[in-house]
């Protein structure tokens, strides 16, 4: 069990750190947006769909990562006068509504990117970028963002259970 969930908690650091270098894309993509714009008026028809694309895939891998490491937004100044033990349990009544958010989420997901895939869906902007693999990125962070709070709540039922974590 400690492998499994130490592969899941692997998977959202990796791809969290990995698309996090996508912040540094996005400053650079908007940096030169700004100086072609201004100082020679030629604005590019890419920079804001790669924006966009860049600062999407930073929010969707990013969620696992922020699962994994605790930093997803609670009311704290509640949540942190709990008890550990209490703090757990909330957790686990929480992941109930959590976990059916997000298979919902995940089954309307997979329907779109599926049609998005069949249909090679592109933006039809003048610039007119493939937008498929950005749904299927959507798609597979849900799963990832699933297996990273699955992992925490067999992690807070462990401790409810042993009173040690996992």
């Amino acid at each position: 069990m400690k492998k499994i969930l130490a592969l899941v908690d692997g998977s959202s650091t990796w791809t969290g750190k990995a698309v996090s270098i996508l912040g540094l894309f996005v400053a650079v993509v908007i940096a030169y947006e700004i100086l072609m714009r201004t100082f020679f008026s030629r604005p590019t028809v890419w920079a804001s769909e790669s924006t966009v694309f860049g600062c999407g895939l930073i929010y969707l891998w990013g969620g696992a990562w922020a699962l994994q490491e605790d930093k997803h937004v609670r009311i704290d100044m509640l949540y942190n006068k709990l008890s550990p033990k209490r703090q757990a349990l909330v957790d686990c009544f929480t992941y109930l509504f959590f976990s059916l958010y997000i298979l919902v989420m995940l089954k309307a997901t997979w329907i779109y990117m599926a049609e998005s895939v069949q249909m090679r869906e592109s933006t039809t902007s003048a610039w007119d970028p493939p937008i498929y693999p950005m749904k299927i990125a959507m798609t597979l962070s849900l799963i990832l963002l699933f297996l990273q709070g699955t992992a925490r709540m067999i992690r807070n039922v462990y401790f409810l259970m042993k009173g040690k974590p996992l």
